[in-house]
């Protein structure tokens, strides 16, 4: 039983792998997503910069209609953001002068970055009808990404796990297009939902807005210790978990 357990949480662990979608389909073992010469993406090249990173602007809106499917966890939240961020050896200014853009062969819109890298996503039906990218003028390499959703009225320097929970079904809401429709199935069987976020020993990794000593679940006169990670940078929610309600909160120090 450990051993198909920590299976599934390695499948989970894949479905989260956004940021890094090559990643994804390499662990995957094949492509998700079959391509034509016709339909197949031509390489884009923005203000100098060669295999930006970019996601498809269909696979993107999957994270928005996953906020509206599952927006009574966070019901005070209007909108999900997403949130650039650098990675592995980028360089420490890598989101100076950083533009997204909805890229296609008929489509050419610039969406607001704030400096703090966020930015939201707008539907538009001719972007995706043109099957248009979301990109960024930075290198794969450098640029991650994940979704961030915020409740009116949580305080200061602590979370609301309904909002964590729903950040969770964005991403996978957008990685389940990264993965082939049989390991899709086979994690369905082993969850026994396709609500993969829900299982009940589902752990999330968050990343901070700022270093992090401790973190701490607390509701009423329960509290429960959270792992940092050894970096300080990000902490384990365990989102799985039913017996904590979604207006749940986690308190950083």
């Amino acid at each position: 039983m450990a051993a198909i357990k920590a299976w599934i949480a390695a499948l989970l662990l894949l479905a989260g792998l956004i940021c890094q979608p090559s990643r994804a389909q390499e662990a995957a073992g094949t492509k998700a997503v079959e391509t034509t010469e016709a339909d197949a993406p031509s390489m884009v090249v923005i203000n100098g910069t060669r295999s930006p990173e970019l996601q498809p602007y269909r696979y993107m809106l999957s994270g928005l209609d996953a906020f509206d499917d599952y927006h009574a966890l966070a019901p005070a939240a209007t909108e999900v953001r997403f949130r650039l961020r650098g990675k592995g050896k980028a360089p420490a200014d890598v989101l100076d002068g950083a533009v997204v853009r909805l890229s296609g062969k008929q489509t050419d819109i610039t969406l607001p970055l704030a400096a703090d890298g966020r930015f939201i996503l707008p539907r538009d039906e001719a972007a995706q009808d043109d099957n248009a990218d979301v990109v960024v003028n930075r290198k794969k390499s450098y640029i991650g990404w994940s979704p961030e959703v915020r409740s009116a009225g949580v305080p200061d320097g602590m979370r609301r796990l309904g909002d964590i929970r729903l950040e969770c079904r964005v991403m996978v809401g957008v990685a389940k297009n990264y993965i082939p429709f049989m390991l899709r199935a086979m994690i369905n069987t082993l969850t026994l939902t396709t609500d993969w976020c829900g299982y009940k020993d589902f752990n999330l990794s968050v990343r901070g807005d700022r270093a992090i000593t401790s973190a701490t679940l607390v509701e009423g006169e329960r509290r429960l210790e959270l792992k940092v990670d050894d970096d300080g940078k990000s902490y384990s929610v365990p989102i799985g978990d039913k017996s904590y309600s979604n207006d749940a909160l986690i308190e950083l120090q």
